[in-house]
């Protein structure tokens, strides 16, 4: 009893203790709901509403139930295979880049080479460009090598793009990465230094290329690159006029034999070793089916007598070394005779020629079908109001200076009084001679007369009288006085036929007595 007494009394006071807390509890969350202001009251409430809204009844069969789930839980997939990958695996360290070109990339592809044997050490830099940059290494096979590594990452030539497009070999795109991108522009080099070799053109040989790392013979005495251009510090005139006829032999032998302009030529990309010019830097050329491909050509000319004009040599004009480059009437066997015939024309002149600005930004057409006004340029070049020179399209196309025909021979040539004569007559006369009318015609339209005159004496000869249908064809290149008179001698002649024309009526009553 007692014990039963004692765990009653135990359990009332459970019961009393536990009412206590439970009292307490709500006083504290009464005491807690009393801090709260109206407007966090207004805010939990229209919270509590947008949750009531929100929520889908189970019953309206909008939301499936916990059993459904639990059913059709094994059917659903929620595995990562779906999931694309983050393409995001690399950050600013892995495009971090070494003298602004050796970045992870471009460094791998460099311990390839070392682990291959092609090269044994690899040294410091020779030379920084605005698109690569040039070091030294050694190769057991090869010797001396130069390594020109082109940037990727960090690109401050930013005109890369005008050399790019329209590049017939770069006519499938070389895609959006700078990686691939610049991958295309060191393939071309590659290139562009394999057709200077086979020229025979003083230049790097290329060796082997992997990516954006073009492995090269270096140019100079042992370890010792060879200095630029610019850096040479010498007063022998016959240095200068050598190298410059050096620089202006190779520029024509670029362009005609290996199809290429350089695009970038200047005192910074030629270099001086044992007395030659050396090339470098070819990353720019282009071919000739380039549309800027002039412009390129008429910048080098422009650079090359630029830096030259400031050295003890005499040196042609821009014009006259541009049309030496482009001339297709010079061939390998007369290029020393006109190259000589070049330099007795720099030679014979006491100033220096002044630069043309206009001839720097005309346009140049290359074929004959970009020529507007052939026949205004041809009238213009017979009256003189043309030169020769201001027609810088027949150089390029391979016309006389007279428009006459295709030219034989070289300007230069014949100008000096070598060869034959550029006329279409000479050479028609060595082929076929002309017939005597024909060529009194051509006499009477060079002297200016008339060709209403010239066609006259041609039918008083013969004996012969045009049809009376037939009219007088006109002549190409008739000027305003020549028309006038044709016009009149025609009105004149019509009006003579109209003196013994025959009636229509007389003509009808002949026709019907002669079929009587």
């Amino acid at each position: 009893q007692t014990m039963q007494a004692t765990v009653e009394s135990e359990q009332a006071g459970c019961a009393t203790s536990s009412g206590s807390d439970e009292q307490d509890c709500q006083d504290d969350y009464d005491d807690d709901f009393d801090d709260i202001d109206d407007a966090e009251l207004a805010r939990i409430s229209g919270l509590a509403d947008s949750l009531d809204r929100l929520c889908v009844s189970t019953a309206s069969g909008q939301q499936p139930q916990a059993k459904l789930l639990d059913q059709h839980q094994r059917l659903v997939d929620l595995s990562d295979r779906f999931v694309k990958p983050d393409r995001r695996t690399r950050d600013k360290a892995d495009r971090a880049t070494t003298d602004n070109c050796l970045d992870q990339r471009s460094l791998r592809v460099m311990f390839k080479l070392l682990q291959q044997g092609v090269l044994t050490n690899i040294e410091g830099c020779i030379s920084a460009g605005k698109e690569a940059n040039v070091y030294y290494a050694i190769s057991p096979e090869y010797g001396h090598l130069a390594i020109k590594v082109y940037m990727t990452s960090v690109m401050p030539f930013k005109n890369r793009d005008k050399y790019m497009i329209g590049d017939r070999r770069l006519r499938h795109g070389v895609g959006k990465r700078s990686w691939k991108k610049v991958s295309k522009w060191a393939e071309k080099e590659f290139r562009n230094l394999l057709r200077v070799a086979q020229a025979g053109i003083p230049a790097p040989k290329p060796i082997k290329l992997k990516g954006v790392v073009l492995l090269m013979t270096l140019i100079g005495e042992d370890a010792d690159a060879a200095p630029k251009l610019k850096d040479v510090d010498s007063d022998d005139a016959e240095l200068w006029h050598s190298l410059y006829w050096q620089v202006v032999g190779n520029l024509r032998t670029l362009y005609q034999q290996c199809r290429l302009v350089h695009g970038d030529l200047s005192e910074y990309n030629l270099l001086y070793n044992a007395g030659q010019v050396i090339w470098i830097d070819f990353s720019q050329s282009v071919e000739h089916e380039h549309p800027q491909t002039f412009a390129f050509l008429r910048a080098d000319c422009r650079n090359v007598n630029a830096f030259f004009s400031r050295k003890p040599v005499r040196i042609l004009s821009d014009q006259e070394l541009f049309e030496f480059i482009t001339d297709p009437t010079i061939t390998v066997e007369n290029c020393e005779r006109c190259l000589a015939a070049l330099q007795d024309v720099a030679n014979g002149r006491e100033q220096p020629p002044d630069v043309d600005g206009a001839f720097q930004g005309v346009h140049i057409p290359r074929r004959l079908e970009e020529v507007l006004h052939y026949e205004r340029n041809a009238l213009l070049l017979r009256q003189g109001k043309l030169t020769q020179h201001d027609l810088l399209f027949a150089t390029v196309s391979g016309m006389s200076h007279d428009l006459k025909g295709p030219k034989r021979t070289a300007g230069l040539l014949s100008d000096s009084g070598d060869g034959d004569a550029n006329d279409e007559s000479v050479v028609r006369s060595e082929n076929n001679p002309p017939a005597d009318d024909e060529a009194e015609h051509a006499t009477a339209s060079e002297s200016g007369s008339s060709v209403t005159s010239s066609a006259d004496e041609a039918e008083e000869d013969d004996g012969v009288n045009r049809p009376s249908g037939q009219q007088q064809k006109r002549p190409p290149n008739e000027t305003t006085e020549e028309r006038k008179a044709r016009k009149q001698a025609l009105k004149a002649e019509r009006r003579e036929k109209q003196k013994t024309k025959v009636p229509k009526h007389e003509k009808k009553r002949q026709t019907k007595a002669k079929k009587k």
